[in-house]
């Protein structure tokens, strides 16, 4: 594992014996009152070398900036130290110019419950301020009951990541600890087929023992995974896991799309509510959500505080992107491979946030410039199509690179039926052109050709002519003795966007519909060439191509 990301104190750090903090205290033994000097809120965590905590002490400072009072952070050495937190707070009873607005308290419980609880709770009642509890539930009987809690519900953290794992035969991995058990059980309960394989931090051999078993592969205690992530990658294996490590990060935004996502405790909404809780004198605490991070979403602001920590960027800032994404694009390669002209789109986007897309996917989907409304925040740009009245389709590309010609992009989108996420589709690495020719008006007209060899049963050996409207509509001819005769095909569309141009018709009113779809190459001189790739059973791609002329 990489080393964990140095914690750097302010110049002012104490370490009085096993306690650290930062905040240096007077040894005067008559505190200032409640009511004067500097606003401070004091916190008294744990084991304050894990990432977990730095991330809180790191949230709490900077809770406290933003309400503009003075944060007093202590800390002990290990997890079971409720005799170093009672020393904490004979430490509180020292401070002097300090209006201790109230306490931040983490309880650390001995094999036989003991705990600084009363220490805590005598001081506040001297003092006349609050006390909120973070990270761990107050045992049974204490004496601060009551006390507003913020924490985390570890059996709906193990049922979110559940709902996300598509697999239902899963193996899963975990150490004997209660927290981390408790998340196990829970995602079991919702995937029963899981198989829960109890390890210690060595868990590579337990991997390679039933590598070859499973495709999806759950890690409860997130940094048992270091140890096996090279093999799982290499494997092919989709892995999950629990909490937020520098090297878990670096996959996500590296694109590996073997590594689907980490679901953390939100430390940081969890320290700054908290926070929140003392200024306003709350008496309800509440249960924070787990965050899941994937590479769609590093650009969140609830996942930006873990990439800061690490010292990560999801994505390099792009100077200008707003004017530079302005334009016409279509997608040419995704995952390095080349589009299909028949899974071609083009969006195009203007200045002042709005766009318009048209695609003919397969059979699925005809859009013709269809309007929408777009937003651009850091490098991701979002916008919405409305498929029908019951149906939504999200859109977000968040751009990772981008020259005058060429558009790199993570591409994420979600299907909305009555509001329910009913698909989702990505990241997807995909490589945009940008079109500067659009020949939406070079086509209108009648152009005279023949049939495509692909589509020999309709190739009579016999010009035809084909005459586009700027209704969208089209009409073809055929030759009948000597003369054009439009035929009766009772639906004929087309639309050109760009340089896609795609149609579609039926024979007849029961027939199914037929559809084409082919890239301008060139109008010039009265000839226009058109070209498409296509894509056969077995995967092998080849391209086609077709030449009109105009009629005049």
């Amino acid at each position: 594992m990489k080393k964990m990301m140095n914690w750097v104190l302010a110049a002012t750090l104490c370490i009085c014996g096993a306690i650290v903090f930062t905040s240096c205290t007077s040894s005067d033994d008559n505190p200032a009152g409640p009511d004067v000097g500097t606003p401070a809120i004091a916190m008294i965590g744990k084991i304050g070398h894990v990432d977990y905590f730095k991330q809180i002490e790191s949230a709490f400072r900077s809770a406290c900036e933003d309400n503009g009072v003075e944060a007093l952070y202590y800390t002990t050495a290990s997890e079971n130290t409720h005799q170093e937190q009672i020393a904490i707070v004979n430490e509180l009873k020292q401070l002097e110019g300090k209006q201790l607005k109230g306490i931040i308290y983490a309880p650390s419980y001995g094999p036989a419950g003991e705990s600084a609880d009363a220490e805590v709770a005598a001081f506040a009642r001297q003092r006349g301020i609050p006390v909120v509890i973070i990270d761990t539930e107050l045992k049974t009987g204490s004496p601060l009951a009551g006390s507003p809690y913020f924490g985390t519900d570890n059996a709906a953290a193990g049922r979110a990541l559940a709902d996300k794992v598509t697999a239902d035969k899963v193996a899963a991995f975990v150490q004997s600890n209660s927290i981390a058990l408790e998340r196990a059980e829970a995602f079991k309960a919702v995937k029963p087929a899981t198989t829960i394989y109890p390890v210690d931090e060595a868990a590579k051999s337990a991997v390679e023992a039933v590598i070859d078993e499973y495709d999806d592969f759950v890690f409860f205690n997130g940094h048992i995974l270091s140890s096996v992530l090279n093999l799982l990658k290499e494997k092919g294996k989709n892995v999950y896991t629990f909490d937020v490590y520098g090297e878990f990060l670096d996959e996500l935004i590296a694109g590996n799309t073997h590594f689907k996502g980490i679901m953390v405790q939100n430390t940081f909404g969890m320290a700054h509510k908290a926070v929140e809780a003392v200024l306003s004198g709350a008496d309800q605490g509440e249960m924070i959500p787990t965050p899941y991070i994937t590479s769609s979403n590093l650009g969140d602001d609830r996942v930006k505080p873990f990439l800061d920590f690490y010292g990560k960027e999801a994505y390099p800032a792009i100077e200008g992107l707003a004017g530079k994404i302005v334009g016409k694009w279509i997608n040419m390669e995704e995952e390095g491979m080349p589009v299909p002209t028949n899974s071609k789109g083009v969006f195009t986007l203007t200045a002042d946030f709005k766009g318009d897309f048209s695609t003919s996917y397969g059979d699925l989907a005809w859009y013709v410039h269809a309007p929408f409304e777009y937003t651009l925040k850091d490098n991701t740009i979002s916008w919405t199509v409305q498929e029908n009245e019951f149906t939504q389709i999200h859109i977000n590309h968040t751009v990772t690179a981008i020259t005058d010609t060429e558009m790199m992009t993570r591409t994420y989108v979600q299907f909305v039926v009555n509001g329910n996420v009913v698909q989702e589709v990505g990241p997807v690495k995909m490589h945009y052109v940008r079109l500067t020719a659009d020949y939406h008006d070079a086509v209108l007209g009648t152009w005279e050709g023949r049939v495509t060899s692909e589509q020999s049963e309709y190739d009579d050996g016999e010009p035809h002519r084909w005459e586009y409207k700027a209704d969208g509509t089209y009409v073809y001819y055929s030759l009948v003795d000597g003369q054009w005769t439009p035929s009766s095909q009772p639906m004929s569309a087309y639309f050109v966007d760009g340089t896609l141009l795609c149609c579609r018709w039926k024979m007849t009113d029961d027939s199914d519909e037929l559809r084409e779809w082919w890239e301008v190459e060139s109008i010039q001189d009265g000839v226009m060439k058109w070209t498409a790739l296509r894509q056969r059973e077995d995967g092998s791609t080849y391209t086609a191509t077709f030449q009109m002329t105009k009629v005049e």
